[in-house]
């Protein structure tokens, strides 16, 4: 996959839709600017986590909030 990242860069934007793998390996290249989560009220029992122990601290600021009806969708961007 680090190949595949790597030939990534300076493309203008890529939307990752994935689980913790797939968001770590970006994270780690410092290739997340900006996050949008959505937040659903419904508890799962299992589910594919979001981030992996072991990434580094990224520091986001909450730039808005938007609902569609129960869903919460929280726009987040990278501090620089």
């Amino acid at each position: 996959m680090g190949d595949f990242i790597g030939n990534l860069k300076g493309e203008s934007r890529i939307l990752l839709v994935g689980g913790a793998e797939l968001v770590g390996e970006f994270m780690r290249k410092q290739l997340v600017d900006e996050m949008i989560l959505s937040i659903i009220p419904t508890v799962l029992g299992k589910a594919i986590s979001l981030f992996q122990t072991g990434n580094p601290e990224v520091k986001l600021k909450l730039t808005n909030i938007q609902q569609y009806g129960q869903i919460a969708q929280l726009h987040e961007q990278r501090e620089k």
